[in-house]
């Protein structure tokens, strides 16, 4: 097939790069259907493998390329580091080439107008290029990250560029519908909640031997190291969670769904920590294996909110048992982050590592906002996020990465001074930053993270324009459980979630085989690292972000399958939200 493109396109168009967990915003300086060249400050390896996506103006889902990164050239005349990296393209179907080339011939339409046309031609011209051709391309995402994407492009086919996004949507329409009619649905898998269990005499033994172990747990914190160790497997790391709700006691004790839950709500407030279970299959860097435990902090988030004096000490007893058993560093989990001060109250009272797990817990949900928007055809660099809670710890890391990449990004927390303290120093970032303390302008965004300490639902159906994506990193969620089911035109996303392979935490927490919770998976990357003392205590920073992705990412660690209360989010329903934000 022979190119109608006259040339090697000399065009700058937004790009953004995710290298090694590193994110940045840069600008292309050619590229043709063989290859691409583009300045950021990201210096990717010689020889990385890499995903290509043109982001379309519309009717094209996405279109995902591979390539390799074939030079990396430092520019000598910028203060700061600033570097071309050149890419080229593996070789195109026809299908791809077509799209591709008619996307660059209205490329090149639009350089020759700039050329003829004054200064207002030049507005009207770029306005044109974004808004109204179909086929126009408004940024181009690269990553080392390598996503399955669902979707491919028909190979060999003579249809026109305008319908074969239509093609692929039907593809996928048909192919996932007979994949429902020939396997059991992973949303039904995920969603499938356990029998009540009655008295039975197994039960009984089974409660006597829980008994038994949580008598066990108090005894180690007591005795001396050595002797504890030998009532307990030794550990080299630690998770510490808590029940959300009493409905979570039932996951280590059985019986406990035959009492009344004034009982278990007594019983848990003056339980002591105990070993919920033993986290397995986890290898160093030397290849040697090392065993972990999910220890439990016996207080629900209601009663942590209710005597936070309480729930550190109980946070502090639980680190204690760690230590004991021989951990060099534990994760704090969920809500006993948020009571410590992010850690910070437990400084000076431990000997071991303590992390909050916040760095890769944000990383997660940047990275899913990234997959997300690959999938969606939503552009980036165009597009306008809100983030929810965004002076926190969490909030506020999403917000230093989001705020390079984004064209808006609006940050609502009602912490006032935090939220100033952030604002000023986001003000040298690219996007356009506003703060703010109520949810009113929610609807204007194209991206939502809800990343708040309030365990209440604060985001429902109506604060969602059509075609959001919404990432729920919250723990407890913030996030309506109704809204997949009221407003298929979104798509929620439970965020941090991850893809451990080998890797089995031994406890039912509503997660597939060989996944684990983001922030579990940082306490378990840093110990493959040999990490030793605090990792991350207080607000996260972007770079500990980057930093766990990368090392997890060497330890095959990915993100998990896109979640929410509906169970598994399925490829039309991605197909529907790019169409919907297209019309």
């Amino acid at each position: 097939m022979t190119s109608t493109v006259t040339s090697r396109l000399a065009i700058s168009l937004p790009v953004v790069v995710d290298f090694q967990g590193t994110l940045a915003r840069g600008v292309t300086q050619d590229l043709d259907l063989r290859s691409i060249s583009f300045w950021s400050d990201c210096q990717p390896t010689l020889g990385t493998s890499v995903s290509v996506l043109f982001h379309f103006g519309r009717n094209i889902a996405y279109l995902p390329l591979t390539g390799q990164v074939v030079a990396v050239t430092q520019d000598p005349g910028e203060t700061a580091s600033r570097f071309r990296t050149d890419l080229s393209l593996s070789s195109l179907g026809d299908a791809e080439e077509r799209i591709l080339e008619s996307a660059f011939q209205e490329l090149e339409t639009y350089l020759r107008s700039l050329d003829e046309s004054g200064e207002y031609g030049r507005a009207a011209a770029r306005e044109q290029l974004i808004t109204s051709n179909p086929r126009s391309i408004l940024s181009v995402f690269v990553t080392d990250n390598p996503y399955r994407l669902p979707y491919r492009l028909p190979v060999g086919t003579s249809t026109q560029p305008d319908t074969i996004a239509q093609q692929i949507g039907s593809m996928a329409m048909s192919q996932s519908h007979a994949k429902r009619k020939t396997e059991s649905d992973p949303a039904t898998q995920l969603s499938e909640t356990p029998p009540v269990h009655l008295f039975s005499w197994r039960m009984a033994w089974q409660s006597f031997g829980l008994l038994a172990q949580v008598l066990r747990d108090l005894a180690v914190r007591y005795l001396p190291s050595r002797l504890a160790r030998l009532l307990v497997t030794p550990i080299g790391f630690a998770f510490i969670g808590h029940p959300r709700t009493l409905n979570d006691v039932p996951r280590k004790f059985p019986f406990a769904r035959l009492l009344p839950s004034r009982v278990v709500e007594r019983w848990f407030r003056y339980q002591w920590p105990f070993v919920a279970s033993y986290i397995t299959g986890l290898t160093l860097s030397n290849g040697t294996p090392i065993t972990g435990a999910m220890l439990i902090s016996p207080l629900t988030t209601e009663q942590m909110i209710r005597n936070p004096r309480l729930a550190r000490q109980r946070v502090l007893e639980t680190v204690q048992l760690a230590e004991q058993m021989g951990a060099k560093i534990a994760g704090l989990g969920a809500f006993t982050s948020i009571v410590t001060r992010d850690g910070r109250d437990l400084e000076g009272k431990v000997r071991l590592g303590l992390t909050t797990g916040n760095p890769h817990s944000a990383a997660i949900a940047v990275q899913n906002v990234l997959h997300a928007a690959a999938l969606t055809s939503l552009s980036l660099p165009h597009a306008t996020a809100a983030i929810v809670g965004g002076a926190g710890s969490v909030g506020s890391a999403c917000a230093k990465m989001l705020a390079r990449l984004v064209q808006h990004l609006l940050i609502i927390d009602i912490k006032k001074d935090a939220l100033q303290t952030l604002l000023a120093e986001l003000a040298d970032q690219s996007a356009a930053v506003e703060g703010m303390s109520k949810l009113d302008r929610v609807s204007e965004a194209d991206i939502v993270i809800a990343a708040t300490n309030n365990p209440h639902i604060l985001l429902t159906a109506k604060h969602l324009k059509p075609g959001a994506i919404v990432i729920d990193a919250a723990q407890p969620k913030n996030v309506a459980e109704e809204i997949p089911l009221q407003r298929p035109d979104v798509v929620v996303i439970e965020s941090a979630v991850v893809q451990t392979p080998d890797i089995d935490v031994n406890f039912p927490l509503d997660l597939a085989p060989g996944e684990a919770l983001g922030c579990l998976s940082e306490t378990m990357i840093l110990t493959a690292m040999g990490w030793e003392g605090h990792y991350s205590l207080g607000k996260a920073d972007p770079s500990h972000a980057a930093q766990v992705i990368a090392a997890g990412r060497a330890l095959g660690f990915r993100l998990a399958p896109f979640r929410n209360s509906t169970g598994y989010v399925t490829d039309e329903h991605l197909l529907r939200i790019a169409h919907a934000r297209m019309t």
